[in-house]
């Protein structure tokens, strides 16, 4: 039976030289995998992937309550991830997600009561996720950042306006803030109205670090 080869002749050689098929095949996939890293390496280097720093981060929120105080509050369970090229930061994206189950508003009975099916119904929805979509950059680092908020199994675009507050546009570390004020019945979040307002006004202070 003759074997199987594959035959590589070199340019003004004579002699031919056989060399076994799986060999060939191991050489390609050397070959196929090296190129793969090279290219992963440029990536990195252009831009890169980033994680949201939960510990150095803050998700802040504000509402009116019976029209001439308000409520403030925030989030302590979230993570989220950024995709972020120094050299054209609008073609970025930011994915962050939220548990609503760990609100805070120095209160514990008004907490219990926010995860209720009165507000966020945290056993039917259990996650707040936003996911931009498209960045405009206005003047300096400051931009307009959109996407889909899901909140209380209804997605709508929202727009925050964001700076970038990072000097160093290739840092390992690279820190925004973001603010947005949008409708909570917009997501179908509408008891108790006159009492409670209907503008939730958000403030997020978000420091990524770079994932390795």
């Amino acid at each position: 039976m003759q074997r199987n080869y594959a035959v590589i002749s070199g340019m003004r050689h004579s002699k031919m030289k056989a060399i076994p098929f799986g060999k060939c095949l191991r050489a390609l996939a050397f070959l196929a995998i090296a190129a793969a890293s090279l290219s992963s390496a440029f990536a990195q280097a252009s831009g890169g992937a980033y994680s949201l720093n939960q510990d150095h981060s803050k998700i802040l929120f504000t509402i009116g309550h019976l029209f001439v105080s308000s409520t403030e509050g925030k989030f302590t369970s979230f993570d989220g991830t950024l995709k972020f090229d120094p050299a054209a930061p609008e073609h970025g994206a930011v994915t962050i997600h939220v548990s609503p189950g760990s609100i805070l508003t120095d209160s514990a009975a008004r907490d219990e009561h926010l995860r209720t099916a009165d507000f966020f119904d945290v056993a039917r929805f259990p996650a707040i996720v936003f996911e931009s979509t498209a960045l405009t950059r206005n003047s300096g680092k400051a931009g307009k950042l959109t996407g889909m908020l899901s909140l209380h199994g209804v997605s709508k675009p929202i727009s925050l306006d964001v700076t970038h507050l990072t000097p160093d546009l290739n840092a390992d570390k690279q820190i925004f803030s973001a603010t947005t004020t949008f409708k909570r019945s917009d997501f179908g979040m509408t008891n108790y109205p006159g009492v409670i307002g209907d503008d939730v006004t958000l403030n997020i202070e978000a420091e990524f670090d770079r994932a390795h």
